[in-house]
């Protein structure tokens, strides 16, 4: 059918990406004869913005999972079901997720949503945004179409995030987290209605009612942004961080700089236990620990977002402090309280310090005529002497130093 008189056309609009190009031949041969079928929300909004979309999600009318199967099949790919919801992910290149057209209805605020089958209109419906109800339908009847039938596009032309319906927020809260993600990633600037909404949902306890497990994972995905400071400032302007827990908060600044550090001298810091870390500072050190736990984070993040959140001590160390000084501060921390803490000791460490390596091993130090706990002291007390100069970097000097402390 293709696309009506004035309306955009779809085919046009998705070769402008190779990553979409090449996909969609594969997509429109998994669909059954007359099956409707996709793509939708993100894809579709950043072709027209003249990006290059991030991730491809696909919608099919009728069975999702088995669509996604055939693109698996079709693609020499591994698939993974969440068949509950009708959702799939096709791991191929690029990733495909697969949902089943649908409508969503919720037991209550907070709740996992009971999910029923539904036309491609009705499924643009129930999403929380304009400028995510947008679709291009490549198979069916009318493939060659772009289906706005909520004015998404003339939203996102005007740099508007618009709610799409008055309850979105209150239904899941963790959409005020994905709102404020898309009005700083887009540049869009949230209208009355979504603002006034965001607020509510904070301050009349809907945030509160989320799992922290889910509302965990919502505030995870803001560190994966480019600017994950100004999305916590919109958050922080909703009262949705206190809302999610008492004391969370973040300031702008320090993120930034956190961030900065991180690009800088510590690329291999976890930017999620970082990020979390500087949020839970605020909160009573008691409740940190139990918010992480709830909130289902591994062991490794946990203890990382924990030591992030009590740099401020570490800072008190550092400042001021020697090379040798700082390294002994910063041994043994993770990685992400040495960067939250910040400064230029920390940075020192981070981008020399902490790769510094001695040339000799505590089988020397045994050699030399030490034993038992003193071979560590004596590996310490090297270290700090070669990092303050006072022992050349080569074997030889090591080794001389650890002789004559024998002697």
């Amino acid at each position: 059918m293709g696309a009506r008189a004035g309306e955009p056309d779809a085919r046009a609009l998705l070769a402008a990406s190779t990553r979409v190009r090449d996909a969609v031949p594969r997509i429109v041969a998994a669909a059954e004869p007359g099956q409707r079928v996709a793509l939708v929300g993100g894809v579709v909004r950043d072709l027209f913005r003249g990006e290059e979309p991030r991730e491809v999600d696909v919608v099919v009318e009728g069975d999702g999972v088995a669509f996604a199967e055939r693109l698996a099949a079709l693609t020499r790919s591994e698939v993974v079901a969440y068949r509950a919801f009708g959702t799939a992910t096709v791991r191929s290149r690029p990733p495909v997720d697969v949902a089943g057209a649908r409508t969503e209805s919720y037991p209550q605020p907070g709740a996992l949503p009971v999910v029923a089958p539904a036309g491609l209109e009705a499924d643009l419906a129930r999403r929380d945004v304009t400028v995510n109800a947008v679709a291009a339908v490549v198979a069916g009847p009318d493939a060659g179409r772009v289906l706005d039938p909520h004015g998404g596009l003339a939203d996102l032309a005007a740099g508007t995030l618009r709610l799409l319906r008055p309850d979105a927020f209150e239904e899941d809260a963790t959409r005020v987290v994905r709102a404020a993600r898309y009005a700083v990633r887009l540049g869009l600037a949230p209208d009355a209605t979504l603002d006034h909404a965001a607020a509510a949902a904070a301050h009349g306890g809907f945030v509160a009612l989320t799992g922290s497990a889910r509302m965990a994972d919502a505030v995870a995905l803001v560190f994966s942004e480019s600017d994950p400071a100004a999305v916590l400032g919109v958050l922080a302007g909703w009262g949705a961080l206190d809302a999610i827990e008492p004391g969370l908060a973040a300031d702008p600044a320090a993120v930034r700089a956190a961030w900065a550090l991180a690009a800088d001298e510590a690329r291999d810091a976890d930017r999620v236990a970082l990020g979390l870390g500087l949020l839970l500072a605020g909160v009573p050190e008691d409740r940190r620990a139990v918010w992480l736990d709830a909130a289902g984070r591994d062991r490794h993040t946990t203890r990382a977002a924990l030591a992030a959140a009590r740099a401020a001590d570490l800072r008190v160390a550092l400042t001021g402090a020697g090379d040798a000084a700082v390294d002994r501060a910063c041994a043994g921390q993770p990685l992400e309280a040495v960067v939250a803490a910040g400064g230029p000791e920390a940075a020192a460490y981070l981008g020399r310090l902490r790769h510094v390596a001695l040339a000799v091993d505590g089988d020397d130090v045994v050699a030399a005529g030490h034993a038992g706990p003193a071979v560590g002291r004596e590996l310490a007390e090297l270290r700090a002497a070669v990092i303050e100069g006072a022992v050349g970097p080569s074997r030889d000097a090591q080794l001389a130093w650890l002789a004559a402390r024998a002697g």
